[in-house]
Parts: C-alpha cells; sequence; structure tokens
C-alpha cells in the first residue's frame, strides 16, 4: 500500500515537472521541435559519420552539420532565391501592368465570358467586370502584399541579435539530441506511466508519421508540384520556380496543385485554347494523382496513415498554432491522439474479456 502511494506521489511530481517544464520553455518550443525534428532524420548519418571515425563524436558531429547543409540549407536557400526573385517579377509585372498582347487578350477572354456567366445569375443582370476594374484591383492588393512584406523583411533585419541567439541554441539542442538520442528514448519509456509496451507504440507511431510527413509527403509534394509546374510552363504560364514552390506547398499542406490547375485548364479552354486546357487537365488528373497513388504506399507506413480529413484538419490547427513546422507536429500530435483513444479503448475491451471469463468460471 506504501509503495503504490508513494508511485502515484511520484508519478503526479512528475506529471507536474513536466507540465511547468512546458510552460517554462514554451517560448523556444519551435525552436526544441525543428531539432528535435532534424536530430531524427539525421541521426542515421551521425551514427554513420561515428562508425566511419571510429567514434569520434566530435568529428560526426561536425561532419553531420555540414552534410545536412549541403543537403537542405543550401539547395533549399537556393530554391527560394530564385522564387523569390520569380515572385518579385510578377509582382512587378502586374503593378506596372507590363502584360503582353497576349496575355492582355487572355485576360478580356476571361473577364467576357464571366461577365456572360453573371449576367445569367438573377439580381446580378446590371453586374459588369471591365480590365480597368481587375488591374485596379490587382494593384492595390499588390501594393499591400508588398508593403507588408517589406515591413516583415525590416523586422527581420531588425531582430537580427534575436535569430542569431536562436540560431546558437538550435545547434547546442541539435548536438545535444545527436549524441545522447538513445539516453532520451530510454528515459522517456521509463517515465512513461501507461508501461513499456505502451511506450513503444507510440515511439513507433511518432517515428513512422514523422518519417511520412518529412520523406514521404514531401517527397510526393514535391513531385506533385514539379509535375504541375512543368504542365503550366508547356502551356504558356511562366515563373516556373515561383509556381514549383507554391503548388509543392499546397500539395503539402495537403489541399493540392488541383485548385490551381484545374481551374486553370477550365479557363483556357473557356477561351479556346483546347490542346493547353486539356494538358492541364487530363495532366493533372492523370499523372498528378497517380504520383500520390503509386508513392504513397511505398512511403508512408500503414502506421503513419491517417483518415484525409483528420490529415488536412491537423495540418491546419498545426500551422496555426506552430507556423510551418506545424506541417509536420500537427499529424505528430493527431497520431497520438489516435493512439491513445485506441489503447483506451482497447483496454476497455480487455476489461470486458476479463470480467466475462470471471462471470463464467464463477457461473
Amino acid at each position: 500500500m506504501y509503495m503504490n502511494n508513494q508511485k502515484r506521489t511520484l508519478l503526479v511530481t512528475v506529471t507536474l515537472a513536466l507540465l511547468f517544464a512546458a510552460y517554462f520553455l514554451r517560448s523556444y518550443f519551435i525552436i526544441i521541435a525543428f531539432s528535435t525534428l532534424l536530430a531524427f532524420l539525421y541521426n542515421p548519418s551521425y551514427k554513420w559519420f561515428l562508425k566511419r571515425t571510429k567514434g569520434n563524436s566530435g568529428l560526426s558531429i561536425a561532419l553531420t552539420i555540414l552534410f545536412a547543409t549541403v543537403t537542405i540549407l543550401l539547395p533549399l536557400s537556393l530554391l527560394l532565391f530564385i522564387t523569390a526573385q520569380e515572385a518579385a517579377s510578377l509582382i512587378t509585372s502586374i503593378k506596372s501592368n507590363t502584360t503582353t498582347v497576349a496575355n492582355h487578350q487572355t485576360i478580356a477572354n476571361i473577364i467576357a465570358s464571366l461577365n456572360t456567366t453573371i449576367h445569367h445569375v438573377p439580381g446580378l443582370n446590371d453586374t459588369t467586370i471591365s480590365l480597368d476594374s481587375v488591374s485596379a484591383w490587382a494593384k492595390t492588393y499588390v501594393a499591400t502584399m508588398t508593403k507588408t512584406g517589406l515591413n516583415y523583411l525590416l523586422s527581420l533585419a531588425g531582430g537580427f541579435t534575436a535569430i542569431f541567439s536562436q540560431f546558437i541554441i538550435f545547434i547546442f539542442i541539435f548536438i545535444s539530441l545527436l549524441k545522447n538520442q538513445t539516453t532520451i528514448i530510454s528515459i522517456l519509456k521509463q517515465i512513461n506511466p501507461l508501461g513499456t509496451r505502451a511506450a513503444n507504440l507510440y515511439l513507433s507511431r511518432i517515428s513512422a508519421m514523422t518519417k511520412a510527413m518529412v520523406k514521404g509527403q514531401f517527397i510526393i509534394a514535391f513531385l506533385q508540384g514539379l509535375v504541375d509546374s512543368t504542365l503550366l510552363y508547356i502551356v504558356g504560364v511562366h515563373y516556373f520556380f515561383f509556381w514549383l514552390v507554391f503548388i509543392t506547398f499546397l500539395s503539402i499542406i495537403p489541399l493540392g496543385g488541383g485548385i490551381i490547375v484545374l481551374p486553370a485548364g477550365f479557363v483556357f479552354l473557356l477561351t479556346g485554347h483546347i490542346w493547353e486546357g486539356l494538358l492541364l487537365i487530363l495532366g493533372h488528373i492523370i499523372i498528378v494523382t497517380n504520383i500520390d497513388n503509386v508513392l504513397r504506399p511505398q512511403l508512408v507506413p500503414k502506421t503513419a496513415r491517417l483518415d484525409p480529413a483528420l490529415t488536412i484538419l491537423s495540418v491546419f490547427a498545426g500551422l496555426k498554432m506552430f507556423g510551418f513546422l506545424g506541417i509536420v507536429i500537427g499529424p505528430v500530435i493527431m497520431i497520438i491522439l489516435i493512439t491513445t483513444i485506441q489503447e483506451y479503448l482497447d483496454y476497455v475491451t480487455k476489461q470486458k474479456q476479463l470480467t466475462n471469463l470471471l462471470d463464467k468460471s464463477t457461473s
């Protein structure tokens, strides 16, 4: 009896300590989450370097950081730099109204089609959209967006000291997690009040979901964005890298590039560009959709698969709460909630079976 009370007291104490730690470190949650994510992904690389350097942890960590920089930071920085240039060019083009004759005619045809449709809607017979009103709206919207982006960049420049300090914190956490990942996992298993089996189940599903979102989902989304942006480029929609990044992001969420490509295809059809419209629509349906169908079973384990409604809910909830990292954190939290519910249902089922056995043995 004394041991049970002591165990219960220790459990409550540990729980309160963990809650206080979460509150105490709340300002650095994103840094900790990002460091944990990268340490988890690059731990196999660290172990590989550790073997090749005969246990030299310092050199292995330096090589792992260099490898992570080469495989993530440099390609991502280059891609974002090119994308930013194309986005700036697109914004300048819209603001200065420097559209080509073909684009101008396409926009005019779209507006004419919209006016024809609107005039058939009861109550909107007298409503007419003009090219001038669309141009004025675009200029105002882009000007606002540009001003907001400029203010954001200025705030980043003003907060350079904070960014530098956060980078230093990230490096220290990343190094610590690389070196002590096995010990940390062992501690998590020990303090889990549900037992070793449940701890292993949680860790395996969290691991599977993280790999699924980072490796599987990102690879699938990038390939879908690559195909959709290529199709857009073939039919004459320029700014390839801008659309690549934008559609890849939509595919990660996962809304999918269809909300861009399919309407664009129908616009081409309505304006008389038949082969362009058919290429966009059929290319997206036949190629892009099947990228997900073919690769998902290979890249995403069954233990990490969520219902599409739960996936999109968890991603948007994660984005709202944690920013961009919420794309990964949201589904991980959802898989923890689902696992907890499943564990409870399994416990209730086992208790019922045990009760039925006892009833049968006493009767």
